[in-house]
């Protein structure tokens, strides 16, 4: 008897974690690109750097002017999917060090929580760039990793905004191990189009 009291009590352990798992998946991950109206596949993205963008490798601080990207969506996301989007463009202007990008990559964009407060998290796969400093040559690229928060026009009542708090993993460059194993990235951008932005 004991058994199969102890059995039953694992048995419903089992069923509410997998009744947990499942309400994760479930939730959607959708742009609203204005009020109710869901962003459709291939939305035009374009953002703009607020102020200086700074990349933290060990052979010293790299400040960029300006920055602007631009690319579109490739999908609208769903119940059992988030929202990705392919970039054209990745510039970096003004820099106190020579950065050449060689990819822009992609975006995906994942709902903060489950309770949809129109804000994201996002990650970047592939934006692949060199940092000539000092003397020093490194190669950076993102895999999948996270790059910040997107603030949803519903929270900042205006445009949407991205701020990047980034750790960039490090390809490789002439200077092996003088570039460390990752050079932090940080900077703040507005989106300029589309101009009403939420995630869901």
């Amino acid at each position: 008897m004991r058994y199969f009291k102890v059995f039953g009590l694992v048995a419903l352990a089992a069923a509410a974690v997998t009744a947990f798992a499942g309400s994760g998946t479930a939730s959607a991950t959708e742009l609203t690109c204005s009020s109710g109206t869901m962003c459709s596949a291939a939305t035009a993205l374009h953002a703009e750097s607020e102020g200086t963008v700074t990349f933290h490798p060990p052979i010293g601080d790299v400040n960029c002017t300006g920055s602007t990207f631009a690319g579109t969506t490739s999908n609208t996301g769903g119940p059992t999917e988030t929202v990705s989007a392919n970039l054209t463009t990745l510039t970096l202007t003004g820099c106190n060090a020579t950065v050449h990008v060689f990819t822009a990559g992609t975006l995906e964009i994942h709902t903060r929580n489950m309770n949809a407060d129109n804000n994201g998290t996002v990650t970047s796969n592939n934006f692949t760039f060199t940092i000539e400093f000092a003397g020093f040559h490194c190669l950076y690229k993102t895999v999948n990793t996270d790059i910040g928060t997107l603030t949803g026009s519903a929270t900042t009542s205006a445009t949407a905004t991205l701020d990047i708090e980034a750790i960039v993993p490090r390809e490789g460059g002439r200077s092996g191990a003088f570039c460390g194993s990752t050079a932090p990235w940080t900077g703040s951008y507005k989106f300029t189009s589309p101009d009403y932005l939420n995630v869901d």
